[in-house]
C-alpha cells in the first residue's frame, strides 16, 4: 500500500493534487487489469509506469 502511495506521488509530481488523482486513476486500472490478465507481473506494470514518467519527465506529470 505505502509503495502504491509512494509511485503515484511520483508520477503526479509532488504537492499536486490533480496529478496525484489523474496518477491514482492510472495506478488503479493499470492493478486492475494487470491482477486479471497477469497476477504475476501486477506491480511489476506499475514500476515500468513510473519509471517511463521518470525518464521523459522527472517532475511528474503535472507539476509545474
Amino acid at each position: 500500500m505505502i509503495i502504491q502511495a509512494f509511485i503515484i506521488t511520483v508520477i503526479g509530481g509532488l504537492g499536486n493534487l490533480k496529478g496525484a488523482f489523474v496518477s491514482s486513476l492510472i495506478v488503479g486500472v493499470l492493478s486492475a487489469y494487470g491482477t486479471l490478465f497477469f497476477p504475476v507481473f501486477e506491480l511489476f506494470f506499475i514500476f515500468v509506469i513510473m519509471a517511463v514518467v521518470l525518464l521523459i519527465r522527472p517532475q511528474g506529470l503535472f507539476a509545474r
